[in-house]
Formats: structure tokens, sequence, C-alpha cells
């Protein structure tokens, strides 16, 4: 009898547990959803076709997020990073003029040195070379970044002849309805409403109906094409593989993703009391790399919306798959998600930029040399709208500044190697007219 107690006691444990995993599988799926549209939103700026772009961001999604919990089983998704891909379309593709097919090339060729680096001591060499605070002000840099894209999309920020950029027309019902989904989001965030940023985007779409500014007439489940997938699927172009853009941009791909994935997983591996799994966890984020190279989406990392099915006690890879499988079942919502207007979409990259930007209240106090690249990498990523710019200028001063007051042994012989290489970057990119 008391043995029988016991097995049922356990089974109902286990019940339970299974039941705890399923939850945060979807608790984390719906908290991050919203990247199916906002990524296709900003490929579609790299001229990758928006329906192309939702169904590679989709199969990267699912594909990654089954890996992480076969390999490594712990209960992350990975998805397109919100940075990362403005780093793909502005400034890959916009800024240095390589095509769509030829930074996807990029991207595959940087998730197989991450995957190779992931996989040596070069790890933990990179993890303990750069300061705290400059990692932080990367992410608060690249923060700025996305708050200013959300609101030049929302419309409340636009160009002016006099000052470069002025307050955009308030009254304008696209630009209207995204101060409204901004003010529903930050106040179910404060009241910490779970699915939150779906919710927000559900109102706001709604709301975007009643408002005339999108209409039920563009629903179309036949119109969607599912086969638009061939148009980035191995979509890679290679022809330009040994020209200095080419090589400039995988290193800066290589440097983004290592040191944005680095951060996010250790913290997140930390609030599951799982840093010894950090190596096996890192390595299975670059393979997701090379799956969104040959998919036809820009760079993974880790999605910061995993500690929302942490809270709810996700553990291990049934919460992956969970999530992983709706990821895979939202491809039949496209057609709907596609309603979702740009207004909307962009609220929500305000609002992302805003969490990223509370990074910079992390920083330590330190000295003047660390405060000097701190402010010149915060403002350099937004104001020429280019994350390695603003890493690059930011590693730079800190190395030189502390070789010319004589503290160059408190920089690592990793920060020295990295500015050099910047140091070269710019210069390659300098002499192919690349930086503009």
């Amino acid at each position: 009898m008391e043995q029988k107690l016991s097995s049922s006691k356990l089974e109902s444990i286990a019940t339970q547990s299974l039941k705890t995993e399923i939850l945060a599988g979807i608790t984390t799926f719906i908290a991050s959803v919203y990247i199916i549209m906002t990524n296709a939103l900003i490929l579609s700026d790299a001229d990758i076709s928006p329906d192309a772009a939702m169904i590679a961001t989709v199969l990267t999604c699912t594909i990654s997020t089954i890996l992480m919990g076969v390999i490594s089983d712990a209960p992350l998704i990975l998805v397109p990073g919100m940075g990362i891909n403005s780093l793909f379309t502005y400034t890959i593709v916009q800024s240095m003029g390589l095509s769509w097919q030829e930074g996807l090339a990029a991207v595959l060729v940087s998730g197989i040195i991450f995957t190779l680096i992931a996989s040596t001591k070069l790890t933990t060499i990179l993890m303990n070379s750069i300061p705290n605070n400059l990692k932080h002000a990367i992410t608060t840099g690249v923060g700025f970044l996305i708050l200013f894209i959300g609101l030049q999309k929302s419309g409340l920020v636009v160009g002016n002849e006099n000052t470069m950029i002025g307050i955009g027309n308030i009254a304008d019902k696209e630009t209207l309805l995204s101060i409204i989904t901004l003010i529903i989001i930050l106040i179910l965030n404060m009241k910490n409403v779970p699915g939150n940023l779906l919710i927000s985007i559900i109102i706001g779409t709604v709301l975007s109906l009643i408002m005339g500014v999108t209409s039920l007439s563009s629903l179309d489940f036949a119109g969607f094409n599912i086969r638009a997938i061939k148009e980035v699927f191995l979509g890679m172009s290679f022809k330009n593989i040994w020209s200095i853009p080419f090589m400039v941009a995988v290193f800066s791909i290589t440097i983004v993703i290592v040191f944005e994935n680095m951060g996010i997983l250790y913290g997140q591996l930390g609030a599951l009391k799982r840093e010894e799994d950090f190596q096996k966890s890192f390595k299975v984020t670059g393979i997701s790399n090379i799956i969104a190279g040959i998919c036809g989406t820009s760079p993974t990392i880790v999605a910061a919306e995993n500690f929302s099915g942490i809270s709810v006690g996700g553990k291990g890879k049934v919460a992956a798959f969970t999530s992983a499988t709706l990821f895979l079942l939202s491809l039949f919502l496209i057609p709907v998600l596609k309603l979702i207007p740009d207004g909307v979409i962009s609220s929500v990259l305000i609002f992302i930029g805003i969490l990223m930007i509370q990074t910079f209240f992390d920083l330590e106090k330190g000295d003047l040399i660390e405060t000097i690249s701190i402010i010149l990498m915060i403002t350099i990523i937004p104001f020429t709208y280019n994350i390695v710019n603003g890493i690059s200028i930011g590693f730079i001063v800190y190395t030189i500044l502390n070789l010319v007051i004589n503290k160059g042994k408190n920089v690592s012989l990793a920060m020295y190697v990295l500015s050099g290489l910047f140091i070269l970057n710019f210069v390659m990119s300098t002499v192919m007219g690349t930086i503009h």
C-alpha cells in the first residue's frame, strides 16, 4: 500500500512537472511571437519579401529551439536578434552595399566561426577579457538604435531640413495608433500581465481596424505564398567571399553575435542555476546562426523572453519543444499576422529599445577612460545607424587611452587583438568606401 501511494505521489509530481514545462513553453512563445512580424518588417528594408522573411524566421526558431532542447536540455528558445537584424539590414546591406544574398552568406560563415569559438577555450578567454561596463554599453547602444528605428517607423520622428530630425505629425492615424499601442504595452508591462506584448499587439491591431489604418479585406489566406521560402532558403551568395566588404561583414556579425549571446545566455543559465552547461548551450547558439543563414534570415540570439518561461518554472527540454511546436504551427497564422500594421510593430520596437537601454543602470562607476569609451559607444551606435562603428570606436579608444597613460597592463591581450582587428576593419572599410 505504501509503495502504491509512493508510486502515485511520484506520478502526480511528474504530471505536475510536465504541466509546468508545457506552460513555460507556451509562456515563452507568447512573449516572443511578435518577433516573427518585427523581424520581417526590418528585413523588408533589405529587400527580402515579408512572406519569405516570416517563413524563414519561423523555421529558424523551430529548428534551433529543438536543437537547444535535445543538446542542452534547456527551456530556451533562439530567435533572430532585434539588434542584429538592424545590423544585417542597415549596416551590412544598406551601408556596406552587400546584397541580402551576400549578407546571408556572411551570416552562415559567422555561424561557423561562432561554433568553432564555442567549441574551444576561446569562450572563457573572451568572457573574462572585456570589461563588464563595455559589454553593458553595447546593449545600451543597440537599445537606442532600436528605439530610434521604432520612432522613425511610427512617424513620431521624421526628417527635418534644418535639424536633420524633428517631431512628426502626431495627428496622423498610424502615428496616433503607435502612441496608443505603446501606452497599452507600458501599462500591461508595469502590471506584469503575462503575454503583455502579444495582448498589446492584438489590441493595437483591433484599433487599427476601427481607425481605418487596416482593413479585414486585406486578410487573404489564398494570397499567402508558402513557396516564398524558395526566395531565401539556400539563397546565400559566395561570389564575393574574398572581397573586403564581405570579410568586414563576417567580422562584424561574428563580434556582435558572440558577445550578445554570451551575456544573455550566461544570465539565463544563472537563473536556472546551470552555469556549468554554458559551453554546451553556447555551441547550440553558434549552430543556430548557421541554420539562420541556410533558412534565409538574420543572425539569431538566445531570446531575452526566455526569462518569462523560466519565471513560471521552465527547466528543461519539454518547454523548448513546446515553444518550437507553437512556432511551427504559427506558419498557418501568417496571413493573420500580416494584418498587424507597421504602426503597432513600431511601438513594440520602441518598447524593446527602452528595455535594452535599462542596461545602462547596470554600469558600475569606473574610471574616466571607461566613461569616455562607454559614452562614445552609446552615442555612435544610434547616430551612425551602425552597431559595429560604436563597438569599434569604444574598444579602440579604451585600449589607446590606457596605453597613453601607461596603464597598458589593465588591458587584456584579447582587447589588444580585438582593437587591432577593429582598426584594420576601419582601414579596409575606408579604402573600399564602405563607411558612410
